[in-house]
């Protein structure tokens, strides 16, 4: 049985617990910090804030007292020896991190199954009930990255649509701002945001109200507004279409025409300065498809079942594609990729 030292008298956050580390294991515990909700699945290695040591027989501790005083999301994770700090969204058999919720003074102890073969396998955590929640917020999520063994379509269809269901209601019923926002960025909310519009605005008026001027608040307003403008373009009256394709004839028309008669008084043929080609960024053949599956319009779950890998390692590399097309979200990459005439192969 494993003994916890006293958290009475310490002032700053601790969490203590013990993993289930066999040797494929690195004996190391890394807590890292998420700074924007698009980075919940992401892993950076320059987010890490502690590191602590796993003792033989599992046990662990962190502690340290230089977190912010609100309540925000942290990964706590471990990694495989041949891995680095870059991978900590593994699923399935290398399951290997949970998220908590902490701040400067929070005490959480988290126990894994010790019958179980992942590091953080069936956790439970004593402590603050937000991380109940959030543990409890696990055991939905957690079988959803296995949609990619479903054989049928239609069958992954209906799981996927279970799941959103569930993370909705899990939300409405949740008493805690935070473990209901996590339910909520786990939802498809390319997908779901024009149908469940309402429910996505009444936690956006939660959180105003419980957290306001928080950096996840305003973070999550404004993805609510990226959405709001994909929606509100597709309930545009019809006549807007057809001034606005009006216009277009018109300016062509006006275009052609200018050119016509540039071309007929010039007298000296002039040579178009040239532009430089775009140079394309080095993607990974992965990366490839999964721009080529984004212009395609494919959802994030969609891409994950397409290529039979996790949903959390399809966010990983969107982030990764994000960068290097200097894009700040899904829209500006597919723009992005179609201005500079990128080709996946």
């Amino acid at each position: 049985m494993l003994l916890f030292l006293s958290f009475e008298g310490y002032a700053g956050f601790q969490i203590k617990g013990q993993l289930n580390l066999s040797e494929e294991w690195q004996s190391q515990v890394f807590l890292s910090t998420i700074n924007k909700l698009d980075d919940y699945y992401s892993a950076n290695p320059e987010d890490i804030i502690q590191v602590g040591y796993v003792q033989e027989d599992g046990s662990f501790s962190i502690s340290g007292n230089n977190l912010p005083p609100e309540d925000r999301f942290y990964r706590l994770y471990t990694i495989k020896k041949d891995n680095s700090e870059f991978d900590a969204c593994l699923y399935g058999e290398d399951h290997n991190f949970i998220h908590l919720i902490l701040n400067n003074n929070t005490e959480v102890e988290v126990h894994t199954d010790p019958d179980h073969f992942a590091p953080f396998g069936n956790y439970s955590v004593i402590g603050n009930s937000p991380n109940v929640g959030l543990q409890r917020l696990s055991t939905l999520i957690y079988p959803s990255f296995y949609f990619h063994k479903i054989k049928f379509h239609s069958e992954l269809q209906f799981s996927q649509e279970k799941l959103n269901r569930d993370l909705f209601e899990f939300a409405d019923t949740c008493q805690q701002s935070l473990v209901a926002l996590a339910a909520i960025i786990n939802t498809d909310m390319d997908k779901y945001y024009p149908i469940e519009e309402n429910r996505y605005s009444e936690l956006g008026q939660q959180l105003q109200e419980t957290m306001p001027g928080h950096n996840y608040t305003r973070d999550y307003f404004r993805k609510i507004n990226y959405h709001k403008g994909d929606s509100a373009e597709a309930h545009l009256p019809i006549w807007v279409f057809l001034m606005f394709g009006a216009f277009a004839c018109f300016f062509i028309w006006a275009v052609a025409t200018i050119n016509s008669l540039k071309k007929k008084i010039a007298t000296i043929p002039k040579t178009a300065p040239s532009t430089p080609t775009p140079i394309k960024p080095q993607f990974t053949p992965q990366e490839e498809k999964i721009l080529q599956l984004i212009l395609e319009e494919k959802s994030n779950k969609e891409i994950a079942a397409t290529l039979f890998i996790e949903l959390s390692t399809v966010k990983t590399h969107i982030n990764k594609l994000y960068s290097k097309l200097g894009a700040k979200n899904r829209a500006e990459a597919k723009l992005i990729a179609r201005k500079t005439n990128l080709q996946t192969q």
